[in-house]
């Protein structure tokens, strides 16, 4: 596994491990940034929130891309010990933050995200509480964009305040691209 693009664009995370887990490949993750970046702008300067972290495959990307800061969730502690060991091989420590947080429950937002990227275990149904708690916890910044990973077999009916920019499908997973409307 490596970071595709940007600043630490060649070097290598280490990816997890497990017969359930699914990290997001380079081929996606490319692909999924060359969408951000075509459709929302810039990562320059950009917080971003990666909710099931898993590696931090998606936020340390964004890092890489030149977002300013980066917070990583998961409920899974090693998880979260291999999201740190990969800020630690980039030497993103100063731009990172890590929380041990069980989702959907979350606490009231520090600051509010522009980037969000979901991507939940496949066998559980969250996404849509998800976003409900991020919103109601003022997760939101204004116009955010939210990545959502899902198994291509669950249709989504997203809440009404956002606007559905694009829907791709590649192999067992898909991704909606939502911006937030304001």
């Amino acid at each position: 596994m490596r970071i595709i693009g940007g600043e630490y664009g060649g070097r290598r995370i280490i990816a997890p491990k497990g017969k359930n887990i699914r990290p997001t490949t380079d081929r996606m993750r490319e692909t999924i940034f060359n969408i951000l970046s075509h459709s929302s702008g810039e990562f320059e300067g950009a917080n971003i929130l990666d909710v099931f972290a898993g590696s931090g495959a998606m936020g340390l990307e964004a890092l890489s891309r030149g977002a300013a800061h980066a917070t990583f969730f998961d409920k899974d502690r090693s998880a979260l010990q291999l999201v740190k060991k990969n800020i630690d091989l980039l030497d993103a420590l100063d731009k990172s933050t890590i929380k041990y947080v069980t989702a959907p429950i979350f606490p009231p937002a520090q600051k509010t995200f522009d980037f969000i990227f979901l991507d939940p275990p496949y066998n559980l149904d969250i996404i849509s509480d998800t976003l409900s708690a991020l919103s109601k916890n003022n997760y939101f910044a204004d116009n955010a964009m939210v990545i959502a990973e899902y198994s291509p077999d669950t249709d989504f009916v997203f809440p009404d305040y956002f606007d559905v920019i694009k829907e791709k499908t590649y192999g067992d997973a898909r991704f909606s691209f939502l911006k937030k409307l304001s």
